[in-house]
C-alpha cells in the first residue's frame, strides 16, 4: 500500500510571538528565518519614533529654527540607514559568538536574530516618544530604566539609562535565540551576551564623559 507523505511548511516565526512565546519563535527561526517584513516593521517603528521627538522640537517656538520639519525628515532617513547597519554589524557579532560557542547557524539566522530582538527596545523607544509627544513634558524620558528614577549627572545618567526592562529583556531574548536558533551551548550563550552587556555599559559611560568634555569645552 502506498502512503503519501505530506511535507508540512514550517511556520515563520513573528515579531508578536515574540512577546508571548519567544522559545517557539526561535526554533522556527533555526528552520526558516525571515528578514524583511519584520526588518521593515522594525525600522519604521524606530522612524516613527525618531519623527514624534524630532517634530515635538519643531512644534516649539524655542526650537523651531533648530528643528525644521526638513531636518524632522533627515533624522528619519539617517535612523533608517543607521538601523540597517546596526542589523548587519550585530548579526556579525551574534554569528561569531554563536561559532564560539559550538552553534551551527548561518550569517541570513543571526541577521533574523538580530531585528527580532531589537523588535523590544524599539516598542520601547515609540512608548516613550509616543507620551513625550502627546504631553506637555520638556524632555524624552523612560520609567522603565533607572535613569528616569534615581537623579544623577553624567556620566553616571548614561551608565543608569542602559538597565532598562526593555534592554535587559532584549539582551536576554538574545541568549535564548542563540541558544535555539544558533544552537549555542546554553553557557557560552549567556556569558556572550553579558560580556556584550558589560560592553555597552562602558560604551556608554565613555559616552556620557564625551558629553561632559563637550559641555564644559569654552565657547
Amino acid at each position: 500500500m502506498e502512503v503519501n507523505v505530506e511535507t508540512v511548511k514550517e511556520k515563520k516565526p513573528s515579531l508578536i510571538g515574540l512577546i508571548t512565546s519567544p522559545v517557539q519563535q526561535f526554533e522556527r527561526m533555526k528552520e526558516r528565518p525571515v528578514i524583511w517584513l519584520p526588518m521593515i516593521i522594525v525600522i519604521a517603528l524606530s522612524a516613527l519614533s525618531v519623527y514624534l521627538v524630532t517634530s515635538k522640537f519643531a512644534a516649539d517656538a524655542d526650537y523651531v529654527v533648530h528643528f525644521s520639519a526638513l531636518k524632522s525628515g533627515v533624522a528619519v532617513f539617517r535612523d533608517i540607514f543607521q538601523s540597517i547597519i546596526f542589523f548587519v554589524l550585530s548579526a556579525l557579532v551574534l554569528w561569531l559568538l554563536a561559532k564560539i560557542g559550538g552553534g551551527a547557524t548561518n550569517f541570513i539566522c543571526m541577521v533574523s536574530l538580530s531585528v527580532f530582538v531589537n523588535f523590544i527596545p524599539v516598542v520601547r523607544d515609540v512608548i516613550i516618544s509616543a507620551i513625550y509627544y502627546i504631553t506637555d513634558s520638556e524632555a524624552a524620558f523612560s520609567v522603565t530604566s533607572l535613569d528616569g528614577i534615581i537623579p544623577a549627572e553624567e556620566p553616571l545618567l548614561t551608565v543608569l539609562s542602559a538597565f532598562d526592562i526593555f534592554t535587559i529583556w532584549s539582551f536576554a531574548l538574545t541568549a535564548v535565540g542563540l541558544q535555539k536558533a544558533a544552537g549555542s551551548s546554553k553557557r557560552a550563550a549567556w556569558i556572550g551576551v553579558a560580556v556584550l552587556f558589560i560592553l555597552k555599559l562602558l560604551f556608554a559611560y565613555l559616552f556620557g564623559m564625551l558629553q561632559v568634555l563637550v559641555e564644559n569645552m569654552p565657547s
